[in-house]
């Protein structure tokens, strides 16, 4: 296992922004490109998601399973996937007309050697920060708060 800790990335928009995109559903997956997704709500505020994407030159299915915990953050378990069994939790800071963003967590695969697991975790949160910084700048745009 390895413990990764990632701070203080921020999002131009107020955290009331970011969560109405994070739970936008088909908008998120689509910021994200992400194809052949599935949700599946559980109670209240959980449930799974599944999707593909490229990860390391070729098409990945991914599935996790998350619990959200409005307004702080989101706790997700890897079921399927490069690092499948890891668990971690994505947290929101609300800093006015800003949020950061950070992620905490024992991260697993089944595929990587340990030694290469922290960067391609990464690499991983890199992409969809940025995916997500663009989406949400582009709403921003486009009129909204």
């Amino acid at each position: 296992m390895v413990f990764v800790r990632d701070e203080g990335s921020e999002f131009e928009a107020p955290i009331e922004v970011v969560w109405e995109f994070v739970g936008s559903g088909d908008p998120h997956s689509i910021a994200h490109r992400h194809t052949a997704w599935r949700r599946e709500v559980g109670t209240g505020n959980s449930g799974t998601y599944s999707w593909e994407q490229p990860f390391d030159g070729r098409a990945t299915r991914f599935t996790m399973r998350w619990v959200s915990f409005h307004p702080a953050g989101v706790a997700y378990e890897v079921l399927e996937g490069p690092f499948s069994g890891s668990k971690f939790f994505l947290y929101y800071v609300p800093r006015g007309d800003r949020t950061e963003v950070g992620v905490v967590g024992e991260f697993v695969s089944p595929t990587l050697p340990e030694g290469e697991i922290e960067a391609a975790v990464r690499g991983f949160f890199d992409v969809e920060f940025e995916q997500d910084r663009a989406a949400i700048r582009a709403l921003r745009s486009s009129g909204r708060p």
